[in-house]
């Protein structure tokens, strides 16, 4: 096969005389450049490929690379057919028009998007856009590319003011000639809309990313991977109201085309004994708006609540099932009983006309008690809990045991938290004193630093720190707080000092929880600082 694809590129080559490359061996991986004449060099026509040739012959360069692209393509396709016939696989999806691998090619200075918006855009199309209230359609999101593209999903669409049934999409691919135009179709959303309520009803825009591969007019041989998102056009629906002509009495609001049907499970059954009559309503349309039409019971007859199973298929539109209703009942005594044909009506809007559905009447006969031949034998063994009440003490003493034991390990754990938290209160209320350390501090670079701190809080506290640090440097102690350094102080040091000091813990201490600072505030404790820094020589 890859001795046929050479022997085809060297027929290409020699059709199109193409400038000779260079000559290489059998088997042996290069990376090579052409040889080129000056004039030729001025086209810019410089190329590196990898190369592993199996059959000796001169390799030509120029333009046959796009056509090996597409030979290579053809050849690709051709095998897959191959394979897909040899194992029986039918191929289902349509192929693209050869001109869909073309490589689209952009002018100097045109725009992606100016290029590629006729090539790939999406569509929403509706199955109607004047539809009565309750009416099911279909809605479908369809991306069109003229060439090819690497798709991704974007935004998704919105359905207000109707319920939403998602189908199943073609996911394969398939030709579709529109505008004149022969597109590769495929559908990226496939729903069953119904509208809730009369009005406009507005189907928003939904977008699908692409990656598109174009080449540049001057330099053909030049690829760009760019990034292209097309956006569908908002489309509105006209959604009218029900027709009020000829309206029957018990319609519910159900659209669509149903039928009806009854069954029991028998004719003939003992009169107290339990039987079912099962209603079952199918048909295309919103199966799950379907309610249980109203049964005329006889007198003789009394029936229980309901149970419905709804089966529903998503794979075509309009979506179609049944919805059942299976009712137990019984007769109270013996006799004949009938019981009459159930209807419900719809809107069918193929014939825009109400329709009113009825099941078959169905006779029943209630007889009398079994024989005794036909009886069940008679159980004579104690059947009774009786032999089975032991259980009942004893699982009221493992119950109280339990309570027991795990009472003392409720109170020891409360106990326990108790201590701890009595423990942490104390912690609080009267916390171990914190180590002070005393470091070697430059206190005019500090004050300066001071001056910069924005955060009143943050310039407070370290004011107080600041202080804290120059008593411990001029009593020289290291393990002092602010009521032990100024009573130290006041012991060894001048009145003054003392005075100063303290009145300037008592400033920064309230300023820290004061909610209205100036700025005047903080140069005087600057200042303050400065001057006591003078007194005490630090």
């Amino acid at each position: 096969m890859v001795s046929i694809a050479l022997n085809a590129m060297k027929f290409i080559c020699n059709k199109h005389n193409i400038v000779k490359g260079l000559l290489v061996k059998i088997g042996e991986k290069i990376i090579s450049q052409p040889r080129f004449t000056e004039d030729e060099r001025k086209k810019n026509a410089a190329r590196l490929f990898l190369q592993q040739p199996t059959n000796c012959f001169t390799m030509y360069y120029e333009p046959f690379l796009p056509y090996l692209r597409y030979f290579m393509l053809l050849l690709n396709r051709y095998i897959i057919f191959c394979v897909l016939l040899l194992f029986g696989v039918s191929l289902q999806a349509q192929q693209p028009d050869e001109t869909y691998f073309n490589i689209p090619v952009l002018k100097p200075g045109e725009k992606p998007e100016e290029r590629l918006k006729a090539d790939i855009f999406l569509r929403v199309i509706a199955s109607k856009t004047t539809v009565f209230a309750g009416e099911p359609f279909l809605v479908e999101y369809k991306l069109y590319r003229s060439i090819n593209s690497e798709p991704s999903p974007g935004k998704e669409p919105s359905f207000n003011g109707c319920s939403v049934i998602q189908l199943s999409a073609i996911n394969e691919p398939y030709n579709e000639v529109f505008n004149g135009k022969k597109y590769n179709t495929v559908v990226t959303r496939k729903v069953q809309l119904t509208p809730l309520q009369e009005g406009p009803l507005i189907l928003t825009e939904a977008s699908v990313n692409n990656i598109v591969q174009v080449s540049i007019a001057n330099n053909p041989v030049q690829m760009e991977n760019v990034s292209f998102t097309v956006v569908s056009q908002p489309l509105t629906i006209n959604v009218i109201p029900l027709p009020e002509k000829d309206k029957p009495v018990d319609f519910t609001g159900l659209v669509g085309n149903f039928t009806i049907s009854a069954k029991l499970d028998s004719n003939t059954i003992p009169a107290g004994d339990n039987t079912h009559f099962t209603l079952v309503i199918k048909g295309a349309g919103n199966i799950g708006n379907i309610n249980l039409p109203p049964i005329n019971w006889p007198a003789n007859i009394e029936h229980f609540e309901a149970l419905d199973t709804q089966h529903t298929s998503q794979d075509n539109f309009p979506t179609g099932g049944d919805k059942v209703f299976n009712i137990p009942f019984l007769g109270k005594k013996q006799g004949d009983a009938v019981i009459p044909s159930v209807s419900f009506s719809y809107f069918d809007p193929l014939t825009q006309k109400y329709v009113t559905a009825h099941s078959d009447s169905l006779r029943i006969h209630f007889s009398g008690p079994l024989p005794k031949e036909q009886q069940k034998e008679i159980v004579t063994e104690d059947i009774t809990n009786r032999k089975y009440l032991w259980i009942v003490p004893a699982l009221a003493l493992t119950v109280t045991f339990i309570l027991i034991i795990s009472g003392k390990s409720q109170r020891r754990e409360k106990k326990r938290q108790l201590a701890k938290k009595v423990e942490e209160y104390e912690k609080i209320v009267h916390p171990e004193p914190a180590p002070v350390v005393v470091q070697a501090i430059d206190f005019k670079f500090a004050l300066r630093a001071l001056s910069e701190i924005e955060n009143d809080h943050v310039f407070f506290n370290k004011a107080t720190e600041l202080l804290t640090a120059a008593l411990h440097k001029k009593l020289d102690t290291g393990t002092l707080h602010q009521a032990e350094l100024l009573g130290l102080l006041k012991l060894n040091a001048e009145p003054a000092l003392f005075e100063n000091a303290s009145a300037l813990y008592q400033v920064c201490n309230q300023s820290l929880y004061s909610p209205i600072l100036d700025s005047e505030q903080r140069l005087a404790v600057q200042q303050s600082l400065a001057e006591l820094f003078d007194q005490l020589g630090v």
